[in-house]
């Protein structure tokens, strides 16, 4: 049986950037440690918030986790959960030790997606957004040289912008030559255009001509919301649960964008996986956009008749995979309300959201399951889209 790790990540060294790009590097406002930390654990939530009515940024993140991170960036131990997750292994950061860590597990290949790799993007976008695209070609670069010759089993994605569709599409070619078959697109509007906008057309049919999945990640989107539910009399672990419910929303937006624009139909090869934005919402989802489909009992908002060949729900099944993450996710009662295939492993290594063990955690969870859906789920499913 086949076991394809769909997200797993980097940890890169804390000064990666400046090392690798230092001229770029010098430009950019410098983000502290504690300024990451945050970015990786409040940051969508913080800037949901109004600048005026923002509190202390750690007031949002849990007193557990602050603390043991205090204690570390002041010379303490790390944090046991980041010991745990495996952060600090050389698998973590190593290529010849990730090999080793995934042989154990018997893991045959792994998507390599960013962790610190991401931040100066961002920083980028917020503070000197002309040097947006340069971070992200840093990175891109930086990724390929790291994984060069082992790129058979350690995927890097190629992280992209369509802001600027053109420099996208050099990424994506100079990536795939190097070993890239998967390309993390922010799940939002680019550049004030919807996924399925005409301009970004080109960008798809390259990404199908390459054999290059879509990869739609948490982090890589925002879930918006009125600024209106910041203002509850200071309850932020009430606005932080409600955000929780905002993110459920990420992927489900996109791919309505994918499916009823006719992404999907006009490329029928290219494959989309969803990662670390949840599972549950899929039963629910899949019967809501075959409803807005039904010309036989057409809905008000619909405005005109479904016109494409397949039902919404059948290009979910033939193009899109969505990940399991252990923090958020069992795969039950979700599996058993969904078709096989559309759920599929990965292990977020080495971030605390995952686990070290997710093979042997998530083959106890199948229990009982018939041998094919576990095909599926480890490794078949995801295959059959990412065409290895």
């Amino acid at each position: 049986m086949r076991i394809l790790d769909v997200d797993s990540h980097f940890q890169e060294p804390a000064d990666w950037f400046e090392q690798a790009n230092p001229t770029l590097a010098a430009k950019l406002p410098k983000m502290s440690v504690e300024e990451k930390f945050l970015d990786v654990v409040v940051g969508d939530l913080f800037a949901s918030i109004p600048p005026a009515m923002r509190p202390d940024p750690m007031s949002l993140v849990p007193e557990f986790v602050r603390e043991s991170y205090e204690r570390f960036i002041n010379g303490g131990e790390p944090p046991p959960v980041a010991v745990e997750a495996g952060a600090f292994l050389p698998a973590a950061s190593e290529p010849e030790a990730r090999l080793a860590w995934m042989d154990a597990r018997g893991i045959e290949k792994q998507v390599i997606l960013p962790t610190l790799g991401y931040h100066p993007y961002r920083n980028a976008v917020r503070n000197a957004p002309e040097q947006a695209l340069d971070t992200l070609d840093t990175y891109n670069r930086w990724a390929a040289e790291r994984l060069a010759g082992h790129t058979e089993r350690l995927i890097p994605a190629v992280v992209v912008d369509l802001s600027d569709v053109d420099w996208s599409l050099r990424q994506l070619r100079e990536l795939r030559k190097q070993g890239s078959r998967v390309a993390f697109v922010k799940a939002d509007p680019h550049g004030g255009k919807a996924l399925n906008h005409p301009d970004f057309e080109r960008f798809w049919a390259e990404a199908e001509a390459l054999q290059v999945s879509i990869m739609f990640h948490v982090g890589g989107a925002r879930a918006a919301m009125h600024p209106g539910w910041a203002v509850n009399g200071g309850d932020m672990a009430a606005f932080y649960r409600q955000a929780s419910l905002a993110r459920e929303m990420i992927p489900q937006m996109a791919l309505g964008a994918m499916i009823f624009g006719g992404v999907l139909e006009r490329y029928p090869k290219l494959g989309i996986l969803v990662s670390e934005l949840g599972i549950d919402w899929l039963p629910h989802f899949l019967e809501s956009i075959d409803a807005a489909a039904d010309n036989e009992r057409p809905q008000m908002l619909t405005m005109a008749p479904y016109d494409l060949p397949l039902k919404p729900s059948e290009y979910m099944q033939r193009q899109v995979r969505v990940s399991v993450v252990h923090q958020q996710d069992r795969l039950r009662p979700t599996i058993e309300r969904i078709p096989p295939g559309l759920v599929v492993f990965s292990s977020d290594f080495p971030h605390i959201e995952g686990h070290q063990e997710a093979v042997a955690l998530y083959d106890s969870q199948l229990e009982g399951v018939d041998p094919r859906t576990r095909e599926l789920f480890f490794g078949a499913a995801a295959a059959e889209i990412m065409h290895i």
